[in-house]
C-alpha cells in the first residue's frame, strides 16, 4: 500500500478540493493519505467523507509553522483529537500568517500608489489556483511575473516568519500530545540545506528531547546522505519515519517535483503508529 502523508487541498494554499486530492490519490495508486493544510483543519470533514465514500486509508493532519531556536520550522500533527487549547494554536498560527500579508502591503503602500490597505483587504482571488492571498494580490497587481515569485517580496521587505509570534515547537508538541496526536518534523531538507549531518543529528536531538514522535525522512528534495540520516535517527530512537511528496496541485513548483506520489514507499517501508 503506497503512502503519501503530505499534501494539500484548497482551504489553504492547494488548487484541489479534499474530494479531488483524494480522487486523484486513488487514480495513482495511493492507499494511505493524508491532507496536511497550513494552519487549518477545515477540509477534515469532506476528506474524511471523500476517503470513506473512495475507501482510503487515511489519517487526519495538519501543518504548523512554528519556532524551532533561530529557525522557523513545520510540524506535522497527526491522529489528533482537537481541544480548546489546540484549536486555539492552529487559529493562532493562521492569524499569523494572514498578517503577514496585511503588514506587507502598510509597508509597500508607502511607496507604490496603485496598492493600498483597503485595496489588499477587499481583495479576492480564485483559491483554485492555489497559493495565499498576499502572492496573488502582488501578482495581479504587477509586481511579479508569476505568483510564486511574491514570497522574494516578503524577504525582501523583512516580513517573515522570524518575526511574528508563531508557537515554539515545544508549545506545538506538548498541545498535540494532550490531544493525543503525533508530532512529526516536516521536510527538514528545507532547514538544513546548508548543514552538515552532524549539525543535523544535534538539533534532532533537541527534537528528541521536546518528545518529537517522528521525522519525514522521505521527502522529494531530500538528498540521499540527509535521507539515511533521517531514517537512521528515526530507526536507533525508534521514531515514527513517514514520506510526504508536499503536493500543492498546481502550484507544484516543477513537473517531477512536490507531485502526489512521486516518492514510492510502501506502509510496509515506514514506520508507522496510528
Amino acid at each position: 500500500m503506497l503512502v503519501d502523508l503530505h499534501m494539500h487541498s484548497y482551504y489553504s494554499d492547494g488548487s484541489f478540493s479534499p474530494y479531488e486530492v483524494v480522487e486523484l490519490a486513488k487514480q495513482k495508486g495511493l492507499g494511505f493519505i493524508s491532507i496536511t493544510d497550513h494552519n487549518t483543519i477545515e477540509a477534515h470533514e469532506e476528506f474524511e467523507v471523500a476517503c470513506q465514500q473512495l475507501g482510503m486509508k487515511y489519517v487526519l493532519g495538519v501543518e504548523l509553522d512554528c519556532v524551532f531556536g533561530e529557525r522557523s520550522v513545520h510540524l506535522l500533527a497527526y491522529d489528533f483529537k482537537v481541544n480548546e487549547e489546540f484549536a486555539a494554536i492552529i487559529k493562532k498560527s493562521r492569524h499569523q500568517l494572514d498578517q503577514m500579508g496585511v503588514d506587507l502591503i502598510k509597508i509597500m503602500e508607502k511607496e507604490y500608489d496603485h496598492i493600498s490597505s483597503a485595496d489588499y483587504e477587499g481583495y479576492t482571488y480564485d483559491r483554485r489556483l492555489g497559493g495565499f492571498k498576499g502572492i496573488h494580490y502582488l501578482h495581479d497587481r504587477g509586481f511579479t511575473e508569476n505568483v510564486m515569485d511574491g514570497l522574494k517580496i516578503y524577504r525582501d521587505y523583512d516580513v517573515f516568519y522570524s518575526n511574528y509570534d508563531f508557537p515554539t515547537v515545544e508549545e506545538a508538541i506538548k498541545h498535540i500530545h494532550t490531544c493525543g496526536g503525533k508530532a512529526v518534523l516536516a521536510h527538514p531538507g528545507k532547514y538544513y540545506r546548508n548543514s552538515t549531518m552532524e549539525e543535523v543529528v544535534t538539533d534532532f536531538e533537541k527534537l528528541l528531547a521536546s518528545e518529537i514522535d517522528g521525522i519525514e525522512c522521505y521527502y522529494p528534495i531530500h538528498s540521499e546522505e540527509l535521507t539515511a540520516c533521517c531514517v537512521n535517527f528515526c530507526e536507533e530512537h525508534d521514531l515514527m519515519i513517514t514520506v510526504g511528496c508536499d503536493c500543492h496541485g498546481e502550484m507544484s513548483k516543477k513537473e517531477n517535483e512536490y507531485v502526489m506520489g512521486c516518492i514510492h514507499k510502501d506502509e510496509t517501508e515506514l514506520k508507522l503508529k496510528f
